[in-house]
């Protein structure tokens, strides 16, 4: 019998020595939140009138205690009642005129004594469980385990419990496990899915491990495994597997140390590709293969990685290099964007030179790649970088701004490849450089766009039609925004002379299914524009979102998209009332 088919008995439940004091220091941002205690209290109200008259017996008044489990700090706050009872004023704010802000369960403060961040809790609301967890975070532990010296990566949630009595403590639950021995890998559950009609879905962990027979992986990310040591590997059935190396911090990198196991033993010339190869690279294709949309449905945690040659053990041709390209590409750390530029480019007859690249860096566009196939790459970057140089002497503020443009105005990738598009539809002569490279690429671009716009505006009316009735479904709000498809070619124009681009020209391209044009707009002025966004529906991934002067997303445009995305790529689901729903569970309901 394999060791493999049924491991449960092996793996330790109670975290290793030590454990708990690095995790308190690893996570120290997650677990920074403790507890403030509260329960009403009669005290006796020694007031005035009592104080003057000897026979008086003082009065009982309602205060509430306070205790704070990080410093012990206990206090008489004044009585107040909020939304969801009975609370407490903090003594700062309360006045007799107006008592004051009232706090009460659930709400979280900086604790008056030692600074710390608290969350309140009423003590009788801890009567069942005589705890409760303020804080949470994850972390994962290795260790060597069984005659068959299996390894096995253990993660574990930590919670910081706050007790009914005051005090607390770290508590380490085990919630899943991963097992490999040389060639196989066993998953541990620690928790199951679980229903009450009162709380509704949750998490409830298990006294025991179970090991299913099919298994996804869950874990996903993680920057540091305690325990984890080259003298470890070596000890196990695994000493190749040069875990440690892919944890060490690389510019960019978020680890997913259960899929580089399960990489390794699919595939073992990947330690050459980790350790002689581009770090990197793997990193990148990494996370690309585990992306969440992808990765929901992943069988055993296996991921194949198609781009490398896996046939070779040479680390050069695994990246389909030869040994002067890999030699220069390690020298200049290339990460997956500049890898992928130099094999196509080289692909489509254009060998890149070292100082090709630094051109690519410098000009910082993550479309470069996009240049490929459509003329010299290595031209048309330097051409680009001589536009953004320019356009910083030429530019000067239009009478009626009042600020300056966004960095995202400038000449990039984008522009150039809509303006080549657009003076092709024209019939420009693009074998001419003067047209193929303008001396202002602006200006050019607004000149192919205005003619180009005409083109566009004839026989699309019934296409358009079509479109939004087929794209309607994506249609979604969050937050204080919303986006939409475009419902004719008349929007496209009204969008792109408000924010000064080019999205007028797509209309054709938009309307026959080539792509898809949505608009984002603020609920609070829905007819105004805002940002025009790109979607590739067969790859479901973004190509552009672009506001006034072509600007770059903000944060909150960045956040509202990635949400919408992540919802459009799990089917765009909708609960009864036709409200968008995200979450696993789809029981989220997005306003």
């Amino acid at each position: 019998m394999s060791a493999m088919e049924d491991v449960r008995k092996l793996v330790p439940r109670r975290p290793p020595e030590g454990f708990l004091d690095w995790a308190a220091a690893v996570l120290q941002g997650e677990l920074d939140t403790h507890g403030f205690l509260y329960e009403q209290e009669w005290v006796e109200d020694w007031g005035l009138d009592v104080i003057l008259d000897e026979y008086a017996r003082p009065r009982k008044r309602k205060m509430v205690r306070v205790e704070c489990s990080c410093c012990g700090y206990q206090e008489l706050y004044h009585y107040g009642r909020g939304q969801k009872g009975y609370g407490f004023v903090l003594p700062e704010s309360y006045t007799e005129e107006e008592g004051g802000t009232v706090y009460e369960d659930g709400n979280c403060i900086l604790c008056p004594q030692c600074g710390c961040q608290v969350q309140i809790r009423r003590r009788a609301a801890l009567r069942k469980t005589g705890w409760f967890a303020p804080a949470e975070g994850m972390a994962m532990s290795a260790c060597v385990v069984g005659e068959d010296h299996l390894l096995v990566l253990t993660g574990w949630v930590i919670q910081r419990r706050v007790f009914a009595g005051g005090g607390e403590h770290l508590e380490a639950i085990p919630a899943e496990a991963y097992v490999f021995s040389a060639w196989d890998c066993a998953q541990l559950m620690g928790w199951t899915n679980a229903y009450s009609g009162h709380a509704g879905y949750f998490i409830q962990y298990t006294r025991d491990w179970r090991q299913p027979r099919t298994w996804t992986e869950r874990w996903g990310e993680e920057e540091n495994i305690f325990g984890l040591s080259e003298h470890l590997l070596a000890g196990s059935c695994l000493p190749h597997c040069k875990l440690d190396v892919y944890m060490q911090p690389r510019p960019g990198a978020r680890h997913c140390p259960v899929v580089w196991m399960r990489l390794y033993q699919a595939h073992p010339n990947a330690e050459g590709a980790l350790l002689h190869g581009l770090p990197r690279v793997l990193d990148d294709l990494i996370r690309a293969g585990t992306r969440k949309d992808r990765w929901e449905k992943n069988a055993g945690g296996e991921l194949e990685l198609p781009e490398l040659d896996w046939t070779q053990n040479r680390p050069a041709r695994m990246f389909r290099l030869n040994r002067e390209e890999l030699r220069m590409a390690r020298g200049q750390d290339w990460d997956v964007l500049f890898w992928d530029l130099y094999r196509h480019s080289k692909a489509a007859g254009e060998v890149l030179t070292e100082q090709d690249i630094v051109n690519a860096f410098f000009l910082g566009d993550e479309h470069v790649g996009q240049l490929v196939g459509l003329g010299p790459v290595a031209r048309s970057i330097r051409y680009l970088l001589r536009q953004c140089g320019q356009w910083e002497d030429d530019y000067a503020p239009e009478p009626e701004d009042e600020d300056p443009p966004a960095d995202g105005e400038m000449p990039d990738v984008q522009i150039l490849i809509d303006y080549w598009d657009m003076a092709g539809r024209l019939g420009w002569d693009l074998s001419n450089e003067r047209v193929r490279f303008p001396h202002n690429l602006i200006a050019a671009h607004d000149e192919a766009a205005a003619g180009t716009a005409l083109l566009e505006q004839k026989g699309v009316a019934g296409k358009f039609r079509v479109r939004r009735m087929a794209l309607r479904k994506y249609a979604f709000a969050s937050g204080g925004l919303l986006i939409r498809p475009a419902a004719s070619q008349k929007e496209l124009t009204d969008e792109g002379n408000a924010l000064r681009h080019c999205v007028s020209t797509y209309g054709r391209r938009h309307a026959d299914g080539q792509t898809a044009i949505f608009f984002i707009r603020k609920k609070s002025s829905p007819r105004s524009s805002y940002y025009t966004l790109e979607l590739d529906e067969k790859e479901l991934t973004v190509r552009q979102n672009r506001g006034l002067r072509n600007c770059p997303r903000t944060p909150e445009v960045q956040a509202f998209e990635d949400l919408w995305l992540s919802w459009v790529r799990a089917g765009a689901p909708r609960d009864k009332a036709g409200r968008p729903v995200i979450g696993a569970d789809r029981e989220t309901v997005v306003a």
